[in-house]
């Protein structure tokens, strides 16, 4: 049967129905071909160097494939439940609906890679490197990321309440929309992560490098991210009722509509940061450097700014009612009633002057 799957791929007609399990394709090279319903099951590709190849529906559940060297290929829908892929090379392969389930790819290498609402419950993918690849509406439960390398990667709408992270390595990584609900978080480094629409909420933050990163509608409600060293962060539209910002570094960070009700901002630093349009009503601001924020149309009714350093910091609009400012130092500017006027009206619908003639 095995001779038969390569007479197939040497004159490039398709191999289908075969039943080849237990298989021993270690070393073989298989190039340039399409493998429909067939089973591999037991089989080993150990070393095997497996280059534009397209399997559909085949079947590799416990298949070996460690230290195999596999690119430009395509698996859709191919169970490979409880296979291994360790130390593995995989380059500029997509593998589409297939069930992985405790799949080991422990320091494998995958390079422009696409897995694709694939089941990897319980994936084993300690120790493995990711660049320029993307996890996306993939089964990652329990999944074990232990010491794995993210490099200018993607993982969409994943849960990773229970994975494991420890000693993750993330440059520039894409976790949008990924469900990290009540999780420590202090031994990652997430500069420039985009962690929109990510679920955060409890989760601890606590003296990570969000540095630039994107939290846009982001949920981080009670969250800790005391002390964390975020500046230029874009935490637009994101949720952080009664969060814990205590020591940030949040210089130039964008909180622009967020809402941040309750949220403690004792003695951080908020230099240049906007709160446009923000609701931060009884949010303590006690002891912050706030040097040239923007608070433009602000609810902050309610705040505590006690001890607050201000340098040119902009209440333009903002609204103020019940807000403490004891022992604050510097100025604020406040709202201009000119530009508070044209701003009640939408340039879209109102001709300007020169129109009208």
């Amino acid at each position: 049967m095995v001779e038969s799957l390569f007479e197939h791929l040497q004159h490039n007609w398709p191999y289908r129905d075969g039943v080849l399990d237990g298989c021993d394709l270690s070393g073989a090279t298989l190039a340039d071909g399409v493998v429909m319903k067939t089973s591999f099951r037991g089989g080993s590709f150990a070393g095997a160097t497996i280059r534009g190849m397209t399997f559909l529906e085949c079947d590799f559940s416990g298949c070996s494939f460690d230290g195999a060297h596999i690119e430009r290929s395509t698996f859709m829908s191919c169970p490979a439940g409880q296979s291994t892929w360790r130390e593995a090379q995989v380059q500029a392969t997509t593998f589409m609906a297939c069930a992985m389930a405790g799949a080991n790819l422990g320091a494998a290498r995958l390079t422009q890679t696409t897995l694709m609402r694939c089941d990897l419950t319980q994936a084993v993918l300690a120790e493995a490197a990711f660049e320029t690849s993307a996890l996306m509406e993939c089964g990652l439960d329990a999944i074990d990321l232990t010491k794995a390398s993210l490099r200018n990667t993607a993982i969409i709408k994943a849960d990773l309440r229970r994975a494991g992270l420890d000693g993750l390595l993330c440059d520039t990584v894409l976790l949008t929309e990924c469900d990290l609900t009540g999780r420590d978080l202090r031994s990652l480094a997430l500069a420039r992560a985009n962690l929109s629409k990510a679920r955060l909420d409890g989760a601890n933050l606590s003296g990570v490098d969000l540095s630039g990163a994107m939290l846009m509608e982001a949920s981080l409600t009670r969250a800790d991210l005391s002390r964390c060293h975020a500046p230029g962060a874009l935490f637009i539209k994101a949720d952080l009722r009664a969060a814990n910002l205590s020591g940030a570094m949040l210089s130039n960070a964008v909180f622009q509509e967020a809402v941040l009700a309750a949220a403690n901002l004792d003695a951080a630093q908020l230099d240049m940061a906007v709160f446009t349009g923000a609701d931060a009503r009884a949010v303590s601001f006690r002891r912050a450097r706030l040097d040239y924020a923007l608070f433009h149309h602000a609810a902050l009714d309610s705040a505590d700014f006690s001890g607050a350093r201000f340098l040119r910091t902009d209440l333009h609009c903002a609204s103020t009612e019940g807000a403490i400012f004891m022992g604050v130092s510097g100025r604020t500017l406040d709202t201009i009633m000119a530009r508070a006027v044209g701003e009640l009206y939408d340039p879209v619908t109102v001709k300007p002057f020169s129109a009208r003639r």
